[in-house]
């Protein structure tokens, strides 16, 4: 007799039937992946320094502001562009900083956002955090079932495997791991 908690894992379970909805789930899940992929590689882009209005705020004095999401900072100074001229007086920027620092920013809207290697990375894990996402809508476009066990998503590999999709989702899948961790390592050792 078969143990009740062996039974959604057994070999011999029959998987449900190819469906519509869960192929266009997955198709669902690799647009929003790829979107959440591109405003992301746009965001490290600017973090870079690869933007028209970059350029130095000078802190002159931060204040404590509580939000809905709880206690944050916010650093107030003037804002001189690299091109040499005084943009803005009183320019906010978020974060901890020391009065008179001199912290390199990008001009975005009426918003001022750092330039550094920390965020550029964090943007970078994020892209490749999005990879697993679409490597998972592939997936469940191609096997036409979403797998809500463990059970299930053996058997969904086992059906990717007989597919000619089955080697770049699997290569996606490791690229997603692989970057994440790269990216998130330099993350944790950038200034």
């Amino acid at each position: 007799m078969a143990m009740p908690e062996l039974l959604g894992t057994s070999p011999f379970a029959v998987l449900p039937p190819p469906r519509l909805l869960p192929r266009l789930l997955g198709v669902g899940v690799v647009l929003l992946s790829l979107t959440c992929m591109g405003v992301m590689v746009r965001h490290a882009e600017k973090a870079a320094g690869f933007v028209a209005e970059k350029g130095a705020l000078t802190v002159e004095r931060c204040e404590e502001h509580h939000g809905h999401r709880g206690t944050y900072d916010v650093c107030f100074g003037s804002f001189r562009a690299d091109r040499g001229r005084v943009v803005r007086d009183g320019a906010g920027l978020r974060g901890g900083y020391v009065v008179g620092e001199k912290v390199r920013v990008y001009r975005e809207g009426y918003g001022y956002h750092p330039v550094s290697w920390r965020y550029v990375w964090g943007g970078l894990a994020f892209f490749c955090a999005g990879l697993a996402g679409v490597a998972f809508g592939v997936m469940t476009t191609v096997v036409g079932y979403r797998a809500r066990t463990v059970g299930e998503s053996r058997a969904a590999w086992a059906v990717l495997r007989r597919t000619a999709a089955a080697p770049y989702v699997m290569w996606l899948f490791r690229a997603a791991g692989a970057g994440t961790a790269v990216c998130v390592l330099l993350l944790l050792v950038s200034p």
